[in-house]
């Protein structure tokens, strides 16, 4: 049997992969009896599901906010909450309260809770900084030329010294540009990709 705890839920991403779970009922063989998902708003509660679902409105970043969400020793954390590209980039306050402050309380709240699940940050390829290479290697090195790179790149740093550490069992994944999203434009810094492919064929005039 499996706990699984998802943040920022109510995201693309996070909307995307609890439809996934809930799909394949398990995850590395195990059974998923139980979904945790929070935000800062309200997350779907996914049809389908057979096991106990608990959907939440929760700021990492606020006191207690990281406790609570880890309170149940998840087995598997999906750590997905973050301030956007251009929006962190737009609010610098915001950008490092929520992407560094929050993600450094989770990582703190899983020590407090002395055990090491497993955790699964969504990074960045902003992470980099140009000239870019053809092909990016492992080693290229960081230097973020935006806020919400360097937030990133940062949280990379930590989820690696927690791991060495044995706090938890962390994998940073670097997730590209997301071309077309769906729903209202966000303040993502690729978000006039959506306008020009979207916006055209719902028929509409792109921006």
């Amino acid at each position: 049997m499996m706990h699984i705890l998802i943040t920022g839920a109510a995201g693309m991403i996070g909307r995307k992969l609890t439809a996934r779970l809930v799909k394949d009922g398990a995850l590395n063989g195990k059974t998923i009896d139980r979904l945790t998902l929070i935000d800062v708003v309200p997350p779907e509660r996914p049809q389908g599901f057979s096991g106990a679902v608990e959907a939440a409105t929760s700021d990492l970043s606020a006191p207690g906010g990281a406790a609570k969400a880890v309170a149940g020793k998840p087995d598997v954390i999906f750590h997905l909450a973050g301030v956007v590209s251009g929006e962190a980039e737009t609010d610098f306050e915001k950008g490092y309260r929520v992407n560094l402050d929050g993600t450094r309380a989770l990582f703190e709240a899983i020590r407090a809770a002395a055990y090491a699940p497993k955790v699964i940050f969504t990074s960045s390829i902003a992470v980099f900084g140009a000239p870019f290479p053809h092909s990016i290697p492992d080693d290229f090195h960081l230097t973020p030329l935006t806020s919400y790179g360097t937030q990133k790149a940062i949280c990379e740093l930590l989820l690696a010294d927690y791991t060495r550490r044995g706090f938890l069992d962390g994998i940073g994944i670097r997730l590209p540009t997301i071309c077309v999203r769906p729903g209202k434009p966000n303040k993502a810094a690729s978000g006039f990709f959506s306008g020009i492919i979207r916006e055209p064929l719902a028929g509409q005039e792109a921006l």
